[in-house]
């Protein structure tokens, strides 16, 4: 699969620049966003277990989701496809901390919560960050239908620029206030401060698009 381009892709800016290959800052925001090789058969078997308990349980309420969602127990399920998302999903936090703490290794407990996302079409979520979280992130289990012409932010995950009134601020280039756009892929594992606001545009595909959202806490800093 290609690799999106960060610069073409992802409105690289002349504030932005890159902490490690698949780590980048946005407004001095570290955002991980990495393509997992070889997660072909993951994914299938992460694909059966949504859709079967997706059409046996009704969706857990979330008032700024559409689509189906499973509560947040979503990796205490069995099968050994959770567990290495599990081991996927720590080592991307094991990463992200440790480049954006100038080599420090978190070494306490954490606190992890996910949860099963099923979007058809028309389905989106609201601006929202995650309280009582450190990271936040998702993985992307199937895509779905990519973008369109006509709907070209069909699916996108939109991180919103944090930095309060930027967007008044009007100079050459327009460095400021704008949103950034992820265009999932089977794959991705994308991790940001749970503080930063998000949300992701109506999907208009006509395949199912399935994504694992997570939340991570820490118990202390040792």
């Amino acid at each position: 699969m290609t690799q999106p381009n960060p610069k073409s892709d992802s409105g690289m800016q002349s504030t932005d620049y890159t902490l490690e290959p698949d780590t980048l800052v946005w407004w001095t925001t570290p955002i991980l966003n990495r393509q997992l090789p070889d997660s072909q058969a993951i994914n299938k078997e992460l694909k059966e277990i949504v859709l079967s308990r997706a059409a046996t349980k009704i969706t857990a309420k979330k008032s700024d989701d559409s689509g189906w969602n499973s509560d947040d127990d979503f990796l205490t399920w069995d099968g050994p496809a959770i567990a290495q998302l599990q081991a996927w999903i720590v080592a991307a936090f094991q990463d992200v901390t440790k480049v954006t703490a100038s080599g420090q290794v978190y070494g306490g407990k954490i606190m992890l919560k996910a949860w099963a996302n099923l979007s058809r079409r028309g389905d989106y979520s609201l601006v929202r960050t995650h309280p009582s979280s450190v990271w936040s992130g998702v993985y992307c289990i199937d895509a779905g239908d990519p973008p369109t012409t006509d709907r070209p932010n069909s699916g996108m995950i939109e991180l919103l620029d944090p930095r309060a009134g930027a967007e008044m601020t009007v100079v050459p280039g327009q460095p400021f206030g704008r949103a950034k756009l992820i265009q999932p892929q089977a794959g991705q594992i994308t991790v940001f401060p749970s503080w930063l606001k998000h949300t992701v545009h109506p999907y208009w595909g006509e395949g199912d698009r399935i994504m694992i959202v997570f939340n991570i806490g820490i118990a202390s800093i040792p």
